[in-house]
């Protein structure tokens, strides 16, 4: 009863159409405590009431990897009929990991990509975000690092946790060869930034030209710095260049939406609509939800939703067919 009369006031909102919410879903990827069992999974129709799937159970077990066997910030893409997905391996590794399915219950053995290379003045490769870029026909991964020339230039820039990181890119076609890491995302003026999310702004019109990128990211500061918030940026470009001046934040720390730390954001928009996921650790959401008609007023939803477990951590929503997930694991018994 309550599931449907939820359902119900969300499509009165107009935020999902009832033909969008028949046939898609919205899929939940999450870590639990340190990342060190493996990947779960919830889903749901409308966006705010998440149920699991598989009954709670991992559903990509952690791989034997020794110090770099975590699987944290899970990131999916799902293309082709394939789920494609990285996650962290550890809080200190130049490492990511990948693996892939086609049903969300078997997977492929997961690889553990070095995706530094030669490289050594990396520090760490903190959540992996796994994104298509559909006009050079490739998938670009970003990620956080703190590396040794701006941990060591003394510009003030470094974060509350002995970090100064600025985000990171590789590409590739096929999983099997990447790109070197480039710096992807400098803020001006400098500072530690983490967690980067694109998404299409496609504004609505039939002109493809004032489409335009919109990224979302972590200032890392201290609130009193003005950072443990999100906040945007934009681009005509998916990779870019972004402006350099961050936007003013727009939850987390110092915003009235779940004013505490919030990072690990999923950004995407929805008909008219904008949907902003976010973590928001030792708060009384194990998840939050923020929506927006134009990238400036936001209305908090956290409230509203619904989640099978407490304290879920930094997944990536993504909206897929509902045909890609089998209706056995969305069976709790």
């Amino acid at each position: 009863m309550r599931f449907s009369f939820l359902l119900a006031l969300f499509l009165s909102t107009g935020l999902l159409s009832a033909e969008e919410s028949k046939d898609e879903l919205f899929l939940l990827p999450y870590f639990l405590g340190n990342g060190e069992t493996g990947v779960y999974f919830a889903c749901s129709t409308d966006g705010l009431n998440f149920e699991w799937l598989n009954d709670g159970k991992v559903m990509m077990p952690a791989p034997p990897w020794g110090d770099e066997s975590l699987t944290r910030d899970p990131s999916i893409v799902y293309r082709g009929g394939v789920f494609h997905m990285v996650w962290t391996t550890s809080w200190n590794s130049l490492s990511i990991g990948y693996c892939s399915s086609t049903d969300l219950n078997t997977w492929s053995t997961p690889q553990k990509i070095d995706i530094w290379g030669e490289r050594t003045d990396a520090r760490n490769t903190w959540a992996p975000e796994l994104m298509w870029d559909p006009d050079k026909e490739e998938y670009l991964i970003l990620w956080s690092s703190t590396v040794k020339a701006e941990f060591d230039d003394q510009d003030g820039s470094e974060d509350m946790h002995g970090y100064d990181h600025r985000s990171y890119a590789s590409r590739t076609k096929d999983f099997k060869v990447f790109t070197s890491p480039e710096l992807f995302f400098s803020p001006d003026p400098e500072c530690s930034v983490i967690d980067p999310y694109l998404a299409l702004d496609n504004r609505n019109t039939v002109d493809p030209t004032d489409d335009r990128w919109v990224m979302v990211i972590k200032h890392e500061h201290k609130p009193e710095r003005g950072g443990k918030n999100l906040r945007l940026t934009f681009s005509e470009q998916m990779q870019g260049p972004y402006h350099t001046k961050l936007g003013p934040p727009i939850v987390g720390a110092n915003t009235s939406i779940v004013n505490q730390m919030g990072e690990g954001p999923t950004l995407f928009k929805r008909g008219a609509v904008w949907f902003l996921y976010w973590d928001a650790p030792g708060s009384e959401h194990s998840y939050c939800l923020a929506t927006s008609p134009d990238l400036l007023t936001w209305t908090n939803r956290s409230s509203e939703m619904s989640l099978p477990a407490a304290q879920m951590r930094h997944g990536t929503v993504l909206v897929v067919p509902a045909t890609a997930v089998s209706p056995m694991l969305r069976q709790n018994r």
